[in-house]
């Protein structure tokens, strides 16, 4: 094999390595700088000729989030929909260091309490900085889409003054043709726009796609679906007034008219009956009962027809509303299925949908805190930490994750898995516990 080997490339085997030249090299295709054009095909996402600020998509957010807000404000689905999810992501807070000494955990705790004093909120509430922080991000970014604020520091840049909290709807980003990099602007009152520090801005996008950073309210599907829901229980406020309630009708029977009885007399008699009954019930007590001849009949009187269509209507309208904003429907007070696990494997999509939002305020709380940390002269560094979501499950899991680590463990003892491989899975079972 060797001799044809030899004999393939013309020569020795033992030949030094130093003799090998290469000829020729192919050169990389790929370019150092990009090619393409930022949205080439939408003429219309630019203002003026020269400009290349970049405009939301669909309707100007100046006019959309405050119809979101009202929505969010005023009906009652949609309000316990993100009063829900922002309820749902809100768990309790919680940091770790990666390393250091006590001494220098022990000083970077002391400044993010400080920092926690005084980074946002509302100084009447008493409340932590943070945690009423995360709360607005979570409310904005179910609401509008987008989060945004700009961290401003003390006159002597030495540590954080505030966070300042800005209103989505006026934040415009120019791209870079070169870079491809997005500059924030925001809408001053006059019109303009004011450019902001990159290094001081924060922006979250929720469901952000590669031709816009702004991200896209869970809402924007709700106003055809509100409207019909709306117009629909307002129809069925109307047709219930017009058909009022069933009321209770009381028939008397006529009684036979006396010989030589003249007819004013007989129509006398027949009034004195009547105002007599009508008496009675007018001082019947609630619990008392009525008693007369057999010649008075009770009845209900009523509209007729299929009186359930309009539940049925009202909750395939509730059903839309319930898919725009991504809930499972007992989340706002529905529940139309039978089985445990139904709800539980509602209970666990949700739970992973929220997670996924923390991690936005996990970047947020993390940028902030290791800031200040810098600032101050803290080499540590922290990570926020969101408390995971209980599980309905939680003794099957247990369950599962104590078959699946006694039989990692003894795959490893026997010699049929690699120690460390054994390890790094166990450490993965636990993450989802």
């Amino acid at each position: 094999m060797f001799n044809a080997l030899n004999k393939w490339f013309k020569r020795g085997i033992n030949a030094s390595p130093q003799k090998r030249s290469i000829s020729w090299i192919p050169k990389s295709t790929m370019p150092s700088k990009p090619l393409s054009l930022p949205f080439p095909s939408e003429p219309r996402m630019l203002i003026g000729s020269k400009s290349d600020y970049l405009l939301p998509s669909g309707i100007d957010p100046r006019i959309l989030f405050p119809v979101l807000r009202r929505l969010r404000d005023y009906i009652p689905d949609v309000s316990a929909g993100v009063w829900a999810w922002v309820r749902l992501c809100t768990t309790a807070l919680s940091y770790s260091f990666e390393d250091g000494s006590a001494a220098s955990q022990q000083e970077a705790k002391t400044i993010l309490r400080s920092l926690d004093r005084r980074i946002y909120g509302f100084q009447n509430e008493r409340e932590k900085g943070v945690e009423t922080l995360t709360q607005c991000f979570f409310l904005s970014v179910f609401t509008y889409g987008a989060f945004c604020g700009e961290v401003v520091l003390d006159d002597l840049h030495r540590k954080i003054e505030r966070f300042i909290i800005i209103d989505p709807a006026t934040i415009r980003f120019k791209m870079n043709s070169i870079t491809r990099e997005y500059q924030p602007y925001q809408i001053q009152s006059d019109g303009g726009l004011v450019a902001l520090n990159s290094a001081s801005f924060f922006y979250f996008g929720l469901d952000t796609d590669g031709l816009s950073p702004y991200g896209r309210s869970p809402l924007l599907a709700l106003p055809l679906v509100v409207k019909l829901q709306q117009q629909l229980i307002n129809d069925m406020a109307r047709a219930q007034h017009n058909a009022g309630y069933p009321t209770i009708h009381f028939k008397i029977a006529e009684p036979q008219r006396e010989s030589r009885e003249s007819a004013s007399n007989y129509n006398m008699r027949l009034q004195q009956k009547i105002q007599s009954v009508n008496e009675e019930l007018q001082d019947k007590k609630t619990d008392s009962n009525l008693v007369t001849f057999d010649n008075v009949d009770v009845q209900y009187i009523g509209p007729g027809g299929n009186l359930h269509q309009w539940s049925e209507s009202i909750q395939a309208i509730g059903e839309q509303v319930i898919s725009a904003l991504h809930l499972a429907p007992f989340m706002i007070g529905r529940n139309w299925g039978t089985t445990q696990s139904w709800g539980a494997a509602q209970y666990m999509l949700l739970t992973n949908n929220a997670r996924t939002v923390q991690e936005g305020a996990k970047r947020l709380v993390d940028w902030l805190r290791n800031l200040e940390l810098a600032l101050q002269g803290n080499p540590l560094s922290v990570i926020h930490q969101f408390a995971p979501h209980h599980h309905i499950d939680s003794y099957d899991r247990a369950r599962a994750f104590q078959t699946s680590a006694r039989t990692l463990s003894m795959l490893s003892e026997n010699g049929l898995l690699d120690p460390d491989v054994a390890k790094q899975r166990i450490e993965t079972l636990m993450r989802d516990l």
